[in-house]
């Protein structure tokens, strides 16, 4: 008989195209478009203020949207009440408190009002005809694309989406483009370690390694923020408004290369995988040194879990968490816990079993062996969990525990014998 070939499912991506220009527009159509912007992003002010004061947690783009004095058509309304939906779920999610004040310039469009079209000329690729406050009457913008844009629009098809942002006194635009990729074909269990010097660690892989160009940016960020805290002080002084101490740079990049990381790791799973995370408590994460502080702080690793959980839920991946106690002080091989065990940031050498590894890689072997591990996983007091692992540690090998109920480590593996020591953690 013949074999059936197993079907490997493809599944959408998608890529950005942006910073594309408009400068070919001319200056009518530009004043055309910024008043546009100007009453749509009072609109998405002002469904932002509407959610934050009634404390909408629950809202969704598509529920019906609060009726307000507006020159748009309902078409700009429903966009507008989109975007605000979209800033205000990544508000409550942050647990931010003070009520966002929208400064940037950006319309968050669809089909209805505004289409890409073809050009069928060899001057412009593509044309967009944008809706105006002026009803039957658009404006058709000339886009000329980039060559990296043309790398991208060689791997899919546009998307009817399209963003426009406004900054640094010029309009551009931002498309989507949709590619079909092969699902692979790896599968089952894997263990997942978030971290500063690699975001994500399986126990094949790193993914995200973007800790030294991020403490660069911290040190200078150090240095900027000095600098406006003694102009805010002067400023204060003559009774004038201060300067914000927000970096917006380096949060957008640390959010993009979340981002990357994710989609990547994404990327490499299929949908008979399980990843196993670890239950973080952030606010508890510290070192001792005040500037890797500072850079534990911009790494943003509580944000970096709750993106990958949105992303694993929408690629229908499953996923579950395990205590994350200890993980990055037990051997993967033969279950002993020692703080003294991982001797750097990076290098883990078992005392007991001389096992050596990454530290991550070996954290995350911890981390995918916590799997159904029922016993384990109800506990919540994290001192408990080391008292359980050393039991079964003491179980597997009841000839490491001398008199005194303390580890010979200097005599241990020459009484157990040659044999290489193992543990099913799970058992």
């Amino acid at each position: 008989m013949r074999k059936k070939r197993k079907k490997i499912k493809n599944h959408k991506l998608h890529r950005a195209i942006t910073h594309i220009k408009l400068h070919f527009a001319n200056s009518g159509k530009l004043e055309k478009l910024n008043q546009l912007s100007e009453v749509y992003m009072a609109l998405v002010q002002a469904y932002v203020n509407h959610i934050f004061d009634h404390q909408l947690k629950e809202v969704t783009k598509f529920d019906d949207f609060p009726d307000m004095e507006s020159g748009l058509s309902e078409r700009y309304k429903r966009c507008a009440w989109q975007q605000a939906v979209g800033i205000m779920q990544s508000f409550f999610s942050n647990e931010r408190e003070n009520k966002p004040e929208l400064k940037k310039i950006s319309i968050q469009g669809n089909a209805n009002i505004i289409r890409l079209e073809v050009s069928k000329t060899s001057s412009f690729d593509f044309w967009l005809v944008i809706a105006t406050l002026e009803k039957g009457k658009p404006i058709r913008v000339p886009v000329k694309m980039h060559v990296y844009g043309y790398k991208i629009l060689e791997t899919g098809k546009l998307c009817s989406g399209v963003k426009l942002e406004y900054k640094k006194d010029q309009w551009f635009a931002a498309f989507v483009v949709e590619t079909m990729n092969k699902k692979p074909e790896t599968s089952g269990i894997i263990g997942v370690d978030l971290g500063i010097k690699n975001l994500i660690t399986t126990s094949t892989q790193h993914f995200g390694q973007f800790s030294s160009k991020l403490k660069d940016k911290v040190q200078q960020n150090d240095l900027k923020r000095r600098r406006k805290q003694k102009l805010n002080a002067c400023l204060e002084n003559k009774g004038l408004e201060p300067v914000s101490l927000c970096n917006e740079k380096l949060n957008g990049f640390v959010n993009n290369e979340i981002g990357r990381t994710i989609n990547l790791f994404v990327r490499s799973l299929s949908g008979e995988t399980t990843v196993v995370l670890e239950r973080l408590s952030v606010s508890g994460m510290k070192f001792k040194s005040r500037a890797m502080n500072r850079v534990l702080k911009a790494s943003r690793i509580g944000y970096a879990m709750d993106r990958l959980k949105e992303k694993l839920d929408l690629n229908h991946i499953r996923y579950a968490t395990v205590p994350a106690a200890y993980t990055s002080q037990q051997c993967s091989c033969c279950g002993y816990v020692d703080r003294s065990n991982r001797l750097t940031q990076e290098k883990f050498v078992c005392k007991f079993c001389g096992y050596t590894d990454n530290a991550d890689v070996n954290a995350s072997k911890n981390i995918a062996k916590r799997f159904g591990d029922d016993e384990l996983n109800s506990i919540t007091d994290f001192r408990e969990v080391k008292s359980l692992l050393l039991k079964r540690f003491f179980e597997r090998f009841p000839d490491v525990c001398s008199a005194s109920g303390r580890l010979e480590l200097g005599v241990t593996l020459r009484k157990i014998g040659d044999s290489s020591p193992t543990v099913n953690q799970s058992a």
